[in-house]
């Protein structure tokens, strides 16, 4: 049976993608690692992994069932995952309907034999992997409004040159 490895997200528009691009050429060239190709930036709401047609169908009947506001969120500071050697960028303040989304996304997707992360919920766009440590960035300052009134249904396909993200289907809050 043919699978699919998908994660629903977060997908930035044009603009957000561009600002967050931006922002990640102006980093110091001490922080060297693998930069994120800019097409498949995002912010991971469920990862999903290998899933058959009949899960994917329920987990889209299930996302299409929810009821959420649209919201905004700023990207205003980079942190820096040791074990993963991952350099990300997230949001000082996470809105309340962020994490609700999250949540009910969650729940609505424990229907499709989907167990959800039991670690704590960071959301976070990877913007570099492979960092052997990360210098410091202090006097660095950044603002980048997200305004969200979608989310998404993504396709992680291996690509020549790692993996291509592909979205696959649109959920408008």
């Amino acid at each position: 049976m043919k699978t699919q490895r998908l994660f629903f997200a977060l997908w930035p528009s044009a603009p957000v993608r561009q600002a967050i691009v931006d922002m990640l050429a102006g980093l110091p060239p001490s922080i060297r690692g693998r930069n994120m190709q800019a097409h498949n930036l995002h912010i991971t709401l469920h990862f999903l992994g290998q899933t058959t047609p009949e899960q994917r169908d329920c987990m889209h009947r299930a996302a299409r069932s929810l009821k959420a506001a649209p919201f905004t969120f700023t990207l205003d500071r980079l942190g820096y995952f040791p074990r993963a050697k991952i350099l990300w960028m997230g949001a000082t303040t996470l809105p309340d309907e962020l994490a609700q989304l999250h949540a009910s996304l969650g729940a609505a997707l424990t229907g499709c034999d989907y167990q959800v992360d039991s670690r704590h919920y960071q959301p976070h766009v990877t913007l570099k992997r492979k960092l052997a440590k990360m210098a410091p960035v202090a006097d660095l300052r950044f603002s980048i409004p997200w305004p969200v009134d979608e989310f998404v249904l993504v396709e992680s396909v291996p690509a020549e040159k790692g993996v291509d993200y592909r979205v696959i289907e649109k959920y408008p809050l």
